[in-house]
């Protein structure tokens, strides 16, 4: 369970942003996770991490009330058909659909809306809401970060998106996970521990 949920923080790259930054050097950062000593991947683990937990990452109280008007999708036949067409767009929405693996149907898929880049929305196959990303950065431009919570408001995880091929993975509290590039993930010691079929 703990992979899926690894997974689903960061099958939909194509995110959108909308904070500001101070001056930082992590947008310029290339891969090279594997040959960067200790000390290096310490220090940009740190800078990351104060990022994105500058204010403290916590359970949210009211989702469900603040987000009644989105726990169904009512258009979940559209979206569901669209998203297994493989469409990345379908009306005013961006798209994406997730599938198990040798599985022919989807499971879930995420919507965001055009108007407000703010958040994505996952759904269930039948259209009940089960995540939510809230986004932060500069779209379209890296880096950007998101923070994705369950329905119940429990965080799941926190996501730094240098580009791409490369992001850094956190628990919500504040624990490191790993570096994902491509179709790897990466722990600290530059060990595989998780792979996924796209990004």
């Amino acid at each position: 369970m703990k992979k899926l949920l690894i997974t689903i923080c960061l099958l939909f790259i194509n995110q959108t942003a909308f904070a500001n930054y101070n001056d930082i050097y992590i947008a310029d950062i290339q891969y090279d996770w594997i040959n960067k000593a200790e000390v290096e991947k310490e220090s940009i683990i740190s800078e990351i991490r104060d990022i994105i937990f500058e204010t403290e990452v916590v359970k949210q109280e009211g989702f469900k009330t603040q987000f009644k008007d989105r726990l169904k999708d009512k258009l979940y036949k559209e979206h569901y058909l669209a998203a297994s067409a493989g469409y990345k767009e379908y009306k005013d929405y961006n798209i994406s659909a997730f599938y198990y693996k040798k599985q022919k149907h989807i499971y879930m898929y995420a919507i965001q809306d055009k108007k407000d880049f703010s958040k994505i929305y996952y759904y269930d196959a039948l259209g009940h809401l089960k995540y939510i990303d809230f986004i932060y950065g500069e779209y379209p431009d890296y880096p950007y970060y998101a923070i994705q919570y369950r329905i119940s408001g429990k965080p799941v995880c926190a996501t730094y998106y240098v580009s791409k091929d490369t992001q850094y993975l956190f628990e919500p509290d504040e624990t490191f996970t790993g570096v994902w590039y491509k179709h790897n993930l990466y722990n600290k010691k530059s060990k595989i521990i998780l792979q996924r079929t796209s990004y």
